[in-house]
């Protein structure tokens, strides 16, 4: 076997390409050592670049909104960093969100509630995917067919991302 951070040419043998210490050391725990601090405003300031990197596209761009503390955090941080970039522009249109879910189901109302939360539609232009149990179990073969799998947890998750991600895609590229 081959171990991780290494490859085989048959010039070179087996080398070494990535080894860092949490690699080579069981013991690696820094959060255990009382020199390695972060501020929350350090957190915060990570945060809000890893988001904004994601952000840079040549195409048109929208957001999965699930309701979940993830979208809704990352959302939070995403709408400011939106709006600069529109206004400098000159473009005053609101971002496009995407949800998916039963008719009033939690994640569809927890995705409502943060888009009032985000200040509404003046800000946020929210799509909902909404679909019933007789139009999911219409899918499942064309999903099983695509994922080329009968592992019943994939399934269940690839079916609202299929929807979700054909509806965000009429409006948006990414």
């Amino acid at each position: 076997a081959i171990p991780p951070g290494h490859y085989w040419s048959p010039d070179g043998g087996l080398v070494c390409f990535y080894n860092p210490e949490w690699l080579r050391n069981d013991n690696y725990a820094p959060w255990e050592d009382p020199e390695h601090n972060v501020t929350d405003d350090e957190i915060r300031e990570a945060f809000s670049k890893a988001v904004q990197k994601r952000m840079m596209s040549d195409v048109e761009y929208g957001f999965f909104l699930s309701g979940g503390v993830d979208s809704c955090v990352v959302s939070h941080d995403l709408l400011p960093l939106w709006r600069a970039e529109r206004n400098a522009i000159g473009d005053d249109r609101p971002i496009p969100t995407y949800t998916v879910g039963m008719e009033n189901s939690p994640d569809v109302m927890a995705a409502k509630a943060m888009v009032e939360a985000l200040g509404g539609a003046k800000h946020v232009e929210h799509h909902i995917r909404s679909f019933t149990p007789d139009e999911v179990f219409d899918l499942i073969p064309k999903i099983v067919y695509h994922m080329e799998t009968y592992e019943a947890e994939l399934i269940r998750s690839a079916i609202p991302n299929w929807l979700l991600a054909e509806r965000a895609a009429r409006d948006v590229k990414m």
